[in-house]
Order: C-alpha cells, then sequence, then structure tokens
C-alpha cells in the first residue's frame, strides 16, 4: 500500500528472509484505512474471479516486444530463443510489497542467469519512472514497460481499478493514468509465469492477493524441472 515504507532492513535481507517473513512485517505496519483497503481490493478480486482469466500451465504465452528502464527493446521471442523465460508482473515502484519481491529477485538473479533463464519485470510505469526505481533499489533486473497494458490484457491479469480502490489511491497522491500514460486507472495482478523455450507457459503463480508472492526459490525449482532443452547454454 502506498502508505507504507520499507526499511533499508527489510530490503537488503532476502538472501535470509523469505517473502512471506517481509509480508507480515509490512502488513503490521499498515494503517487503518490502508487495510480496509488492501482488504476491499482483495475481496473485490475475489468475487469478481479475475485471476479466472489469467494464462495457465499448457496455455501458448503471446509473444511481446517491449522496452526497458532505458528504452531498449526486448522480444520475448528472442528472450525464449536462448534459454526459458520468467515473466514476473508487479503493480508498481509505489508498492511496498512489489519493491520486496523486486529485491528477492534481485538477490537470487545469479541462480536465474546459472539456470540460463531470462527474467524480466513488468510493470505499466512509463516514462522515467523504471529507471528511477532501477536505480532507488539498485537493481539489475530487466525492467519493462507494458506500454498501454497491451501484455497484461494478454496474459489476462490486467483490471480496471475499482472507483472505492481509486479514491483511496488518489488520497494518496497516486495518479495511476499519469504513471501509466493512460486515461483510465488499470492494474496487473501481480503474477509469475515460466515460460519454456517453445513459448508454452510451465508455471503459473496467480493471486488476486497482491501482498503474496511467489517465492524466488520455489521459480528456480520450477526451471529446475523444465526439459534439457529449456536449461540448455545460450551458445
Amino acid at each position: 500500500m502506498p502508505g507504507v515504507q520499507m526499511s533499508v532492513e527489510l530490503m537488503s535481507d532476502h538472501l535470509t528472509r523469505s517473502l512471506n517473513q517481509v509480508r507480515n512485517e509490512l502488513l503490521a505496519g499498515l494503517s487503518d484505512a490502508d487495510r480496509e483497503s488492501y482488504l476491499f481490493l482483495v475481496d473485490w478480486l475475489r468475487r469478481t474471479d479475475v485471476a479466472s482469466h489469467a494464462l495457465q500451465v499448457g496455455d501458448t504465452a503471446p509473444d511481446f516486444l517491449l522496452p526497458d528502464a532505458h528504452g531498449r527493446l526486448h522480444s520475448s521471442e528472442h528472450l525464449r530463443g536462448e534459454g526459458p523465460l520468467v515473466v514476473s508482473f508487479y503493480r508498481g515502484g509505489w508498492c511496498p510489497f512489489c519493491n520486496a519481491e523486486l529485491r528477492a529477485l534481485q538477490a537470487l538473479k545469479a541462480e536465474f542467469d546459472s539456470l540460463k533463464a531470462n527474467l524480466v519485470v513488468l510493470s505499466p510505469e512509463t516514462r522515467d519512472l523504471p529507471r528511477q526505481l532501477q536505480r532507488q533499489l539498485n537493481l539489475d533486473l530487466t525492467m519493462l514497460a507494458d506500454v498501454d497494458h497491451g501484455v497484461a490484457i494478454s496474459y489476462g491479469v490486467l483490471f480496471r481499478v475499482p472507483d472505492e480502490t481509486k479514491a483511496h489511491y488518489a488520497g494518496q497522491g497516486y495518479d495511476f493514468a499519469h504513471r501509466h500514460g493512460s486515461t483510465e486507472w488499470m492494474l496487473p495482478i501481480p503474477a509469475t509465469f515460466v515460460i519454456d523455450q517453445d513459448g508454452v507457459v510451465r508455471g503459473a503463480f496467480v493471486e488476486p492477493d497482491f501482498t503474496i508472492r511467489q517465492e524466488p526459490s520455489d521459480i528456480l525449482a520450477e526451471l529446475r524441472q523444465l526439459p534439457a532443452r529449456s536449461c540448455q547454454d545460450r551458445d
């Protein structure tokens, strides 16, 4: 939630702490208004069954071409030609739970590299926001801007922010339409997909409770279970 700040200790301790432990500490710091908004949105997402539209294991993942934090274009088809592809959607740099997840992924990036897996993280934030976040959190991740929410739509994880949640976030000083370069307030459900070199989804973690994220160690376990072709050298 916007009102929660993450301490340096929380942000730098992901080699020994699980995301669930960090989540519990962040939840404990929610104000009453933030907690009410959090509970409302999670309940709304479950009632509207948004997550049921997401890609599932066995589906073919739509390919995409998106700019990174420095304006360079990245093709999912090219990335999965080098090895398995991990696509992780996050809401934005304003969300402490997203920042915790990004730091946890960063902490184990060398292990993703050792498996010849390309890890990309996507958010709808545009302009200089991804680059600012990359500098702020000292990230060496491939951060892509999901321009016009196209990839979130194709992966089935996008939703229109309900009016009650919009009012809460606006009261915190956040204007998602401006941050996203869009006229609409839209967000992705944070989700992680493991995609093999044939473009088939082999792992899908989609959780309407946006405070719950897949542990990087579990993503690595899914990668290790892929057929040998998906973990071959990039030569």
